[in-house]
């Protein structure tokens, strides 16, 4: 079975190339996928095969509380997983998402086999009545809570799950679920992926609670070069945010790839 990591930028291309030599470096029998949502005419130099261009203004701005993974998804879909069987799995980082281990892949599904989760998150689990800023700004959006009565199978429709957007695993049977709702309401990503899946029935999971594999994964602050260097010889297997100019080039170089 396959996981199809999608990677999310709207960098240069050389900067989409750059990152993406380091990660099939790191992992050569991996599927990685650059989902695109930067400006065309740079789309259109990124030589690479395994390209999509999400043509998808939420994720260019200006309402980055509405960015949605929906079109994303599709395009994944159809892709890579409609006709593949074999494509059991989507894991879906940012540009900033470095993955240090070859067997990040096994890692991933061997804990959600354990945890019997159809999707895993960094800091996944119930917002419901607290101050968490997605719950706040949306515990009372009629659009949302309506569409949640509508399609919910659980006893509480009104319950709202939060993670960080970046680094969710969703299974294929999750992934073609969320497509098979023929309308989403305008809802932040953070909110609206682990709170649909839930509601569809689907069992969402924090990976801190039973991995340390998110450990050097965060919202903020960015990890600088020295930091990258030491964690790449540590056997960290993730590291997210990684902004800092040369801090690729100094991973590759710090395992000697």
């Amino acid at each position: 079975m396959t996981t199809v990591t999608g990677v999310l930028t709207h960098l240069s291309a050389e900067r989409v190339h750059e990152a993406v030599q380091l990660l099939t470096a790191v992992s050569p029998e991996a599927r990685f996928v650059v989902c695109y949502g930067g400006e065309r005419a740079e789309f259109a130099r990124i030589e690479l095969d395994d390209k999509l261009f999400i043509d998808d203004p939420t994720l260019r701005g200006p309402e980055q509380h509405l960015q949605s993974l929906t079109l994303s998804f599709q395009a994944l879909w159809h892709r890579y997983f409609e006709d593949d069987e074999s494509s059991d799995s989507l894991y879906l980082i940012e540009y900033d998402h470095l993955i240090l281990d070859a067997h990040f892949e096994v890692l991933l599904r061997d804990l959600a086999t354990a945890t019997k989760a159809d999707l895993m998150g960094k800091n996944c689990g119930d917002r419901t009545a607290t101050n968490d800023e997605h719950y706040v700004r949306f515990r009372r959006d009629p659009r949302l809570l309506g569409h949640l009565r509508r399609l919910s199978v659980r006893d509480d429709p009104s319950r709202l799950f939060s993670c960080l957007g970046d680094g969710m695993w969703i299974s294929r049977r999750a992934l073609q679920a969320y497509l098979a709702v023929d309308h989403h309401p305008p809802c932040y990503v953070e909110i609206y992926v682990p709170t649909l899946l839930h509601h569809l029935g689907f069992r969402v999971v924090d990976v801190d609670t039973h991995s340390d594999l998110y450990r050097w994964v965060r919202w903020m602050p960015s990890f600088g070069i020295d930091q990258v260097v030491a964690h790449s010889r540590a056997g960290t297997v993730f590291m997210h945010p990684v902004k800092a100019a040369g801090a690729v080039r100094a991973a590759r170089k710090a395992l000697s790839l």
